[in-house]
């Protein structure tokens, strides 16, 4: 259901928190409330926040935030009402009390243009607008604040609220008469109604409201929703006093999560102080079969014209590479791609950063063991991020009603999605409004034709990623591209960087996938090497999962104790993301498969000594 709206075309709370409003609610919001409340606040904050900066929501008159200027926080006031912040601005320069003030709609602003905070209040201004705007306005608040910083909501209790609910009421006091019309609907949980506020000898005024009345519970899963994790609940300003059905006024101290890891960091650990008989943590000996279709593309761009030419060119006219690449892409999927359909960016990383921009205000729904890039950026940005599997992927898009899907292919685990299944997860995510990211970075073992890349003339909401790092060995050139429909491509090059793919990189990368399907050889020897190092790890009491056999590594499960019985043979693995960076169930291990004859040989070696 969507707000009430006055006849000037505003949403209701634009008009209503005037001069009229205020007049009535001085007789509720009394000196003495206001000295308890902000007393709760100021020991909350002092107690929970990570620092002084803090930003009060719906800030109306300035109560609050001049009192916690006063006691030294360094507090910035918004709200939607003129009116209100002018009484605000005229009290803080009474006092001579520093306090920054901004009139914003933040139920509507997106993304918020206002500062860091450590954290942020909002008191008695929450349920303005509908379940997704107030969930939308939860997450650009946990945007807002810094990795840790704190929200303090508080909102009026519904179930102590019905118990003396009445649909008329009036007040009168000091020459103002207030007449009261609500009417609470069960099925919505909204009050809607009217105030005739009178004073003195003037004219009658009429200001309507339309508000969301929650029950504790329901804001709970709202914060829970925004990426919020709720560490205590007080009730009626009071510290530590546990809500019940009674409490009239319930406070929920959030606190914004720290961000998801993102992958590259796990190459920024310490180098470990010991010596290995084989590292399995990558297979750089991929490089030996393919080196050849490497050497020609090099020589056939170097050769071709003046590299000092090369360097300095930057194709400004295009930007985004599509008029180059498009014609490649095309014969290379065999799949016809106009240049408003192709992003060049800097390697899948750079675009992947990108569609996390595009996928704000978010949520972002990933598919479990997923490649932990985009949910990270997508969370540093305040955006939910949602961890789901495919048995529950439509129960989940239902629920989160995500802007983005992530789907990794092939996954963690090696297996491939087929084309009619990805056509499944598509379609159900774009009748429910959502764009699928298809990173297939790890795709390119497979050969062109095994891409989902056609898939793109089929599904307006469908980006597929594709990188010359794994497989090509060129992840030096940092060259990617996003590949998908023209309207969805107009809105990915809004997020992604111009000019993200250097001249002389993407040239040898057009050049490399102009030769076609380079992978065969490097095909024939992982199904060679495959089975000898899968039955190797079997031997030593490891399990692994079933994965495509075309592909450079072998999945091991329960991670902990496969690391540790590798690591005692002397297999050096690289320390893959635990269960909250990546959504695992149980924590995998990635063991790349030896494909030179020394590092098989070094292998060999290593396991013959294994009882």
């Amino acid at each position: 259901m969507s707000t009430a709206r006055q006849a000037s075309g505003n949403p209701w709370y634009l008009d209503f928190f005037g001069e009229d409003f205020w007049a009535v609610a001085a007789h509720e919001y009394t000196p003495e409330r206001t000295a308890t409340e902000v007393h709760y606040l100021a020991a909350v904050l002092e107690a929970s926040a990570p620092g002084r900066r803090v930003l009060d929501l719906g800030c109306g008159t300035g109560r609050h935030a001049l009192a916690l200027a006063r006691r030294g926080f360094q507090v910035t006031g918004v709200d939607a009402s003129a009116w209100a912040l002018r009484q605000a601005q005229s009290a803080a320069a009474a006092t001579g009390v520093p306090v920054r003030w901004l009139r914003r709609d933040l139920l509507h602003e997106r993304p918020w243009q206002v500062d860091e905070f450590d954290a942020i209040i909002c008191v008695q201004s929450f349920g303005w607008g509908t379940d997704p705007q107030q969930l939308r306005l939860l997450r650009e608040a946990r945007r807002a604040l810094v990795p840790g910083g704190l929200l303090l909501l508080d909102h009026s209790n519904v179930l102590a609220i019905a118990g003396h609910y009445v649909p008329e009421a009036t007040f009168e006091a000091e020459g103002l008469r207030a007449e009261f019309r609500r009417n609470y609907q069960v099925a919505s949980g909204r009050s809607t109604g009217w105030i005739e506020v009178r004073r003195g000898d003037a004219e009658p005024a009429v200001i309507h409201d339309d508000v969301r009345m929650y029950q504790p519970a329901e804001v709970r899963d709202l914060l829970t929703r925004a990426g919020f994790t709720v560490e205590r609940v007080d009730a009626d300003f009071v510290v530590e006093r546990e809500a019940g059905t009674s409490s009239r006024y319930v406070q929920f101290l959030a606190r914004n999560r720290e961000p998801r890891t993102g992958a590259i960091s796990s190459w920024g650990r310490p180098p470990e102080d010991r010596s290995w008989a084989v590292d399995l943590r990558w297979s750089p000996d991929e490089v030996e079969f393919l080196r050849p279709s490497i050497d020609a593309a090099f020589r056939s761009v170097y050769a071709a014209g003046d590299v000092a030419e090369l360097a300095r060119d930057y194709h400004v006219t295009d930007p985004y590479a599509g008029d180059r690449a498009a014609p490649v892409l095309s014969k290379h999927f065999g799949f016809d791609m106009g240049a408003d359909m192709v992003t060049a960016g800097a390697g899948a990383t750079g675009l992947l950063h990108a569609c996390a921009v595009l996928a704000a205000p978010g949520p972002v729904l990933s598919l479990a063991r997923g490649y932990p890039d985009l949910p990270h950026v997508a969370a540093r940005m305040g955006c939910e991020t949602v961890v789901t599997r495919l048995e529950r992927l439509a129960h989940d898009l239902d629920r989160h009603a995500p802007s983005m899907l992530v789907v990794d292919r092939p996954t963690f685990e090696g297996d491939l999605y087929s084309r009619a299944r990805l056509d499944e997860i598509v379609e159900a995510a774009r009748l429910r409004g959502t764009t699928v990211v298809l990173d297939e970075a790890y795709a390119t073992y497979l050969g062109p034709g095994a891409s989902c890349v056609p898939a793109v003339a089929e599904h307006d909401n469908l980006i597929v990623i594709r990188s010359m790092s794994k497989g090509y060995c060129c992840g030096g050139l940092r060259v990617g591209f996003a590949i998908a429909a023209p309207e969805l491509t107009r809105r990915l090059r809004e997020s992604a960087p111009p000019l993200g793919a250097n001249s002389a990189g993407l040239a040898v990368a057009l050049h490399l996938l102009g030769q076609g399907d380079i992978f065969a050889g490097l095909r024939a020897r992982i199904a060679e090497i495959r089975p000898t190092v899968s039955a190797e790890l079997e031997r030593v009491g490891l399990q692994l999962t079933d994965g495509d056999h075309r592909l450079p590594w072998v999945t091991v499960r329960d991670a902990c104790t496969a690391r540790s019985v590798l690591a005692e043979l002397g297999v050096r693995t690289k320390q893959s993301g635990g269960g909250a960076d990546y959504g695992f169930g149980e924590e995998l291990l990635k063991v790349a498969v030896p494909l030179s004859e020394a590092r098989l040989a070094a292998f060999r070696a290593t396991f013959a000594h294994a009882d």
